[in-house]
């Protein structure tokens, strides 16, 4: 179990289903191997139980795992990735492409998708990007090209763009060395008739061609 779970209400949730079972303690533990005080500190929000924990208990309560953690997963406040300490994502074909840094996958249910762009030498062959939303991009290192649909820009070290993501979209690297951007991808939620209605989302899986 991650150390985000609300072990409060956890315990909170087993102890009134126990209770709805007419079930004390002891009835609990004698057709499980727990014991009277791991179930107590669980009751009590004071430990966070194992998967397998969780499973048993479901089994004896007559419910579902769903049913004690539903809800239960805590968003964090505060999100620090360290320099070098985020996943490392590989996007080439051939020896052209970009290397994708993730920031922010600590952060559950994050309506921002924020990466570092590690571009290569020259000119890219990989497919161009889209995405339905809206991207930033900043120069952190390099030169660049930015081909979006049929815009060229030409980028500089601190230089910036806000684009259409919906729009076909790729970057090329500085011929002389590679280059380093920075991007912040807020997806859309579309509606039952496919409209956007401009709330960020990122459940859906990402396309092979983000990225990121």
């Amino acid at each position: 179990m991650s150390n985000g779970v609300n072990t409060v209400e956890l315990g909170r949730k087993a102890k009134a289903l126990r209770q709805s079972r007419g079930m004390t303690l002891d009835e609990v533990v004698s057709r499980t191997s727990f014991t009277v005080s791991w179930l107590s500190k669980l009751e009590n929000g004071l430990l966070t139980p194992s998967l397998d924990g969780l499973v048993r208990l479901a089994k004896v309560l007559e419910c579902g795992v769903e049913d004690l953690v539903e809800g239960l997963v805590a968003r964090p406040r505060v999100v620090v990735t360290k320099q070098g300490n985020g996943r490392l994502e590989s996007r080439k074909n051939g020896k052209s492409g970009h290397d994708v840094e993730h920031l922010s996958e600590s952060w559950r249910g994050r309506g921002m998708e924020t990466a570092v762009l590690h571009l290569r030498r020259g000119r890219s062959d990989t497919m161009p990007m889209t995405e339905v939303g809206e991207r930033f991009l900043h120069v952190l290192d390099g030169e660049v090209q930015l081909v979006c649909g049929d815009s060229i820009e030409r980028l500089s070290t601190g230089d910036s763009v806000y684009l259409d993501a919906r729009v076909p979209h790729t970057l090329h690297g500085d011929a002389r060395r590679r280059s380093r951007v920075l991007s912040v991808l807020v997806k859309h939620r579309s509606n039952a008739n496919g409209q956007n209605n401009g709330a960020a989302h990122t459940d859906g899986k990402r396309r092979s061609r983000s990225n990121g």
